[in-house]
C-alpha cells in the first residue's frame, strides 16, 4: 500500500535521524501514549471499581444486619409472642421486600451474565485490529447467603460472575474498544486490567470484569 508523501517523508527524516535521537523521540511518543491511557482508561477504571465495590459491600452491610435483626426477632417471637413483636417482625418482612426490590434494580442496570461473554467477543470483532486470544468463566461467587428468616421469608442472594479475557493487538483499537465498553447501555464492573507491551505499537490485554446477579448459574447460559 502507497504511503501519503507526507508520511512517508516524516519516515525518512526519522530514518535519517541518528540512533540516539530516534530512541529519545520513541520514548517520547510511549510516555505520551501512556498518559493518554491513563487519563481515558485506567483513572476511569479505577473510580467505577472503587464505586462498584463500595456499594456491593454497603449492600452486603445492610443484609447482614438486617438478618441479625430477624433472628433476634424471631427467638423473641417465640418466646414472647405478643402484638408488638408481631408488628416488628411484619415491618421487617416488608424491609428485607423492599431491600429485594433494590436489590433487582441494582442488578437491572447490570449486563447479565449470559450476554457478557457474547458482548464481549462482539464488540472485539469490530475492532479489526485486535485478536482475541482466550475468554475464560471463572467461578461464580457467593456474596450473600440466602437465609431463612421467616416462615415463606427469604433474605435476598448475590452472586458475583467474572470472566477474563484476553487480546492482543494496537493501542489505539484497544483504546476504542475499552471505550465502548464504557459506553455500554448496561454496564459491568471493570476488575482489573493488565497490559503487556509487545513490539510496537502491539500490545497484549488481559481485562477481567464482572456483574451481579440474583441467581448462580453459568455465564453464557
Amino acid at each position: 500500500m502507497q504511503l501519503p508523501d507526507s508520511l512517508q517523508s516524516m519516515i525518512e527524516k526519522y530514518e535519517q535521524r541518528p540512533l540516539r535521537e530516534r530512541i529519545l523521540l520513541l520514548v517520547c511518543v510511549l510516555v505520551v501514549l501512556f498518559f493518554i491511557w491513563d487519563a481515558l482508561v485506567l483513572s476511569p477504571f479505577a473510580q467505577r471499581k472503587k464505586a462498584a465495590k463500595k456499594q456491593t459491600s454497603q449492600l452486603q452491610l445492610e443484609l447482614t444486619e438486617m438478618g441479625t435483626q430477624e433472628q433476634l426477632l424471631l427467638a423473641r417471637k417465640d418466646f414472647d409472642p405478643d402484638l408488638e413483636n408481631r408488628q416488628q417482625l411484619e415491618s421487617l418482612q416488608t424491609e428485607v421486600a423492599k431491600n429485594q426490590r433494590q436489590l433487582e434494580e441494582t442488578v437491572d442496570t447490570l449486563i447479565s451474565p449470559q450476554e457478557m461473554p457474547e458482548l464481549l467477543k462482539d464488540l472485539l470483532v469490530r475492532q479489526r485490529k485486535l485478536r482475541l486470544l482466550s475468554l475464560e468463566n471463572l467461578p461464580a461467587e457467593l456474596l450473600q447467603v440466602n437465609e431463612q428468616v421467616a416462615d415463606e421469608v427469604l433474605t435476598p442472594v448475590l452472586y458475583r460472575h467474572r470472566l477474563r479475557l484476553e487480546f492482543s493487538g494496537d493501542y489505539l483499537a484497544t483504546l476504542a474498544y475499552l471505550k465502548q465498553l464504557e459506553e455500554l447501555p448496561r454496564r459491568l464492573v471493570w476488575e482489573d486490567v493488565e497490559i503487556e507491551t509487545l513490539e510496537y505499537p502491539q500490545a497484549k490485554v488481559r481485562l477481567q470484569v464482572y456483574t451481579l446477579s440474583l441467581t448462580k448459574g453459568w455465564i453464557g447460559g
